[in-house]
């Protein structure tokens, strides 16, 4: 497989669409055209689905028959404290269109283990995990259990945006989340504030970047300790990062994919153009 092939594979269905979720809290009608757009682009390949929140699954209905196109996959998210009997209805709102297709739902670990009833959907889910070190290994425990019963895909999710409550997840913070994975054997996915292909900072602060995260995932897959994927989540040299990516073959990038399933954004192209223009993927 050519060098050009490799970073495009790396690349593939690996950004999902949160254009209706904040900050970017577009409407659905909009988050729907611009998402067929996208799909017929440049960058259609390096996308994941259009996720979609519980409240807006019957416009999203509607939207999709007055402007068809697809079938679109779709992804349903339920946030914390959202009710999974909702989430079960919102399903099965959007699987009557035939223009969207249910590929995925998204659940908040709680500790009374309701969302395991989102297993029963036959879709892979992931599963929200809490930032608090200890209720974070109770949870990812659960969902390596939920692996073992389940039929389908179950991965452990972390929000790595800063929020009112709180900034976003330090690199060790991240790491520790990420090696937890792997002692586990869990796929993961990410969601919120990956905006930037490489880790800085911001008016918010500290941002974690895209290249970094794939090529911690790489170092996590070789064994490397919680310090040594903290320290590469905190590199700020993007074409230092982007070197090394190319470097990367075949095996090492489904390695890495098979960890990380994707990430959530709200604004899918600010990543994959600084990626552009660090030259990933290659004849991009």
């Amino acid at each position: 497989m050519s060098t050009m092939a490799v970073s495009r594979a790396l690349l593939l269905d690996l950004v999902d669409d949160a254009a209706v979720f904040p900050p970017g809290n577009a409407p659905v009608e909009r988050a729907w055209s611009e998402h067929l757009a996208l799909r017929a682009g440049r960058y259609g390949d390096l996308l994941g689905p259009l996720l979609i929140g519980i409240s807006g699954a019957a416009s999203l209905v509607d939207v999709a028959a007055a402007s068809p196109g697809g079938p679109v996959g779709v992804a349903v998210i339920a946030r914390a404290g959202t009710a999974v009997t909702d989430l079960l209805s919102a399903v099965e709102t959007l699987a009557a269109s035939p223009w969207l297709t249910v590929v995925a739902v998204e659940v908040a670990h709680d500790a009374d283990g309701d969302w395991r009833r989102a297993l029963s959907l036959g879709v892979p889910v992931a599963v929200e995990v809490p930032r608090d070190p200890e209720a974070q290994r109770v949870a990812l425990d659960e969902i390596a259990a939920a692996v073992e019963e389940a039929s389908h895909p179950v991965l452990a999710k972390l929000r790595t945006q800063a929020t009112a409550q709180a900034p976003a997840p330090s690199p060790d913070e991240l790491a520790a989340f990420l090696v937890g994975t792997r002692e586990r054997g869990l796929t993961f996915k990410l969601t919120g504030g990956l905006h930037h292909a490489v880790a800085g900072e911001d008016e918010h602060g500290f941002h974690h970047g895209v290249l970094n995260v794939l090529l911690a995932t790489h170092d996590l897959s070789g064994g490397a300790s919680a310090g040594a994927v903290a320290e590469r989540l905190d590199v700020r040299d993007g074409r230092a990062l982007a070197e090394i990516v190319r470097m990367l073959d075949a095996a090492d990038v489904a390695a890495v994919r098979s960890r990380l399933a994707s990430f959530g954004c709200c604004g899918v192209t600010d990543p994959l153009d600084e990626l552009h223009e660090l030259g990933i993927p290659e004849g991009a």
